[in-house]
């Protein structure tokens, strides 16, 4: 190991009652969103995410934001998190620190069992070093659809989508927050397509499915997370889908991927709708 990564500092959760301390760095990196959306940012979204941040000569200098949502993906219900505020104190750049944040999250979220994240990249060169892939565009729903509530607008999205974030008291609860926040607030001109990264293979190929019955033998390549860095056992069907890592060698081999191929796969089967800011 070398002296620079002996230096870096120790990722860590921020507990409830410091997450506001982010506050300073999110306005410091972030200059171009209005009080009042940080306002509603602070009061409403850390409620219930989780703040990843370095601290370094008595001050934050680098997080990453894990909003969570519930997914409907193929009518299963999954947990998942939107990696928003990902932010480095600009003289704290060029050092490392926003990669040590980003795989200690998607580590710790592979060891819970979470399938898949997201996020709205400011560019894609700086994700896909991580095997983060393109998965959809943002998605404008119509205004009678806005106008439904929780309920009516999963139904809606179910008709036409396999996978949304699905509605409930809290999501509605924040979204009407947000756009009170952002009344009178230019809107962006062109707004960024979402990319996605899996975290836990297994369970994202159970989510996924076919028209024809398969067994597939997979090898996939993930630098990152240890148990995706392998062999696995892919039977499914139209009515299941089942995935194990194998422990040994397959008897042979359908497919070499990298996880961000074989999210890519995956993604590109489904029909998504995504219109989520944070």
């Amino acid at each position: 190991m070398s002296e620079q990564l002996k230096e870096l500092p120790v990722p860590r959760y921020l507990p409830k009652e410091q997450k506001l301390r982010s506050r300073e760095l999110y306005e410091n990196v972030f200059p171009e969103d209005s009080r009042r959306f940080v306002d509603f940012y602070y009061e409403y979204k850390t409620r219930d995410n989780e703040i990843l941040a370095l601290e370094e000569d008595g001050q934050m200098v680098s997080m990453l934001h894990l909003n969570p949502y519930t997914m409907i993906l193929n009518g299963y219900e999954v947990k998942s998190n939107y990696i928003v505020a990902v932010a480095t104190r600009k003289e704290y750049r060029h050092r490392g620190f926003m990669r040590l944040l980003l795989e200690k999250a998607l580590r710790d979220m592979a060891a819970l069992g979470i399938p898949f994240v997201f996020l709205m990249p400011a560019s894609e060169l700086i994700y896909a070093p991580y095997d983060f892939v393109w998965i959809c565009r943002h998605t404008d729903l119509p205004g009678r659809v806005l106008q439904m509530d929780a309920e009516k607008q999963n139904e809606y999205l179910a008709m036409w989508y396999q996978m949304f974030c699905k509605r409930d008291a809290r999501y509605m609860e924040n979204q009407k927050a947000e756009h009170l926040a952002e009344e009178g607030e230019i809107p962006p001109v062109k707004i960024p397509p979402y990319m996605a990264r899996i975290t836990d293979v297994c369970q994202m190929l159970r989510l996924a499915g076919s028209r024809q019955e398969k067994t597939l033998y997979l090898q996939v390549k993930d630098p990152v997370i240890k148990k995706n860095d392998g062999y696995f056992l892919w039977q499914v069907s139209e009515e299941e889908s089942r995935a194990e890592r194998l422990a040994h060698n397959p008897p042979r081999l359908d497919f070499v991927l990298t996880v961000g191929e074989l999210a890519a796969m995956i993604f590109g089967s489904f029909r998504i709708c995504l219109s989520e800011m944070v």
